[in-house]
């Protein structure tokens, strides 16, 4: 795509959506090289339609200071929300070069109470975008960085959480089918605010052993691990009193085994891939 080709940039301009859809299957460094080239008039709705975490390893590759001048354009929200996929090195250098008003506004949103879901959930997980056909959806799965877990959490262009997909339902499924017509819709979640008390007590942990945080406008931000929860309160479990005991000692190792053979079969077909290239 080439910055000068003036259908480029009215299609970055008019299909902000779309646009971000085409470029997450592009490498970090290409679309970060991209964006330094546009206005931020241009780069910015594109990047507040991507994947936060994608949006987050294209900042990683720019300069902090054309970085930093991009989050300011941003609305806060949008801002925030990539902002916590950055690495502490990266959010440490943009703190520096944000303005006072900006900083603190950022903050604010992501000052979440200690011991709440927000203050305890890991941003290392799959999400994807509910548009994404199955093909696609597998497509980048095997570019993934991080380990891939059973579940992939779905959501809409605004980044909503819509429901889950379990991998393995997602690697026998027709390669055409949509995401939204797939994913399991009713699924609990977890409010970012609640605290540590309301969280050992949250139904979904009856029948999910994560289960997604969300904001007050329902944008997925975290996931939230029952075993962390654990951890944190020190609580000993017991049979009588804890209703994931057989969950975790019996399905877990389910699907730890499941997880395995579904991460061996991925790397045998990122194998043929690179043999036959």
């Amino acid at each position: 795509m080439k910055v000068d080709n003036p259908v480029s940039s009215e299609f970055l301009l008019q299909y902000p959506v779309e646009a971000a859809r085409v470029l997450e299957h592009v490498s970090v460094e290409n679309v970060a090289a991209l964006f330094t080239q546009l206005s931020p008039g241009t780069s910015v709705p594109v990047l507040n339609a991507m994947l936060p975490n994608f949006a987050a390893a294209c900042l990683e590759k720019m300069t902090p200071s054309h970085a930093t001048a991009l989050l300011t354009e941003m609305p806060v929200a949008h801002a925030t929300y990539i902002f916590r996929f950055l690495s502490p090195s990266m959010q440490q250098e943009l703190s520096a070069l944000l303005s006072d008003k900006v900083r603190s506004r950022i903050f604010r949103y992501l000052d979440y109470m200690p011991l709440s879901a927000g203050d305890l959930m890991q941003n290392t997980f799959t999400m994807l975008p509910e548009d994404l056909t199955v093909a696609d959806a597998i497509h980048r799965i095997e570019r993934m960085r991080h380990s891939v877990g059973c579940e992939i959490y779905i959501t809409d262009n605004m980044h909503h959480f819509t429901g889950i997909l379990e991998l393995g339902k997602l690697m026998v499924s027709n390669h055409h089918a949509r995401l939204r017509d797939m994913r399991i819709k009713k699924t609990p979640s977890i409010s970012a605010h609640a605290t540590v008390d309301n969280l050992l007590s949250h139904p979904g942990w009856e029948t999910h052993r994560s289960l997604p945080v969300v904001e007050r406008d329902n944008t997925l931000v975290g996931v939230l691990d029952y075993t962390q929860i654990k951890e944190v309160t020190a609580e000993k479990t017991s049979g009588a009193n804890d209703p994931l005991q057989n969950l975790l000692s019996l399905a877990g190792l389910y699907w730890l085994s499941l997880s395995q053979l579904l991460d061996s079969i991925l790397s045998i077909t990122r194998a043929d891939k690179g043999q036959r290239q």
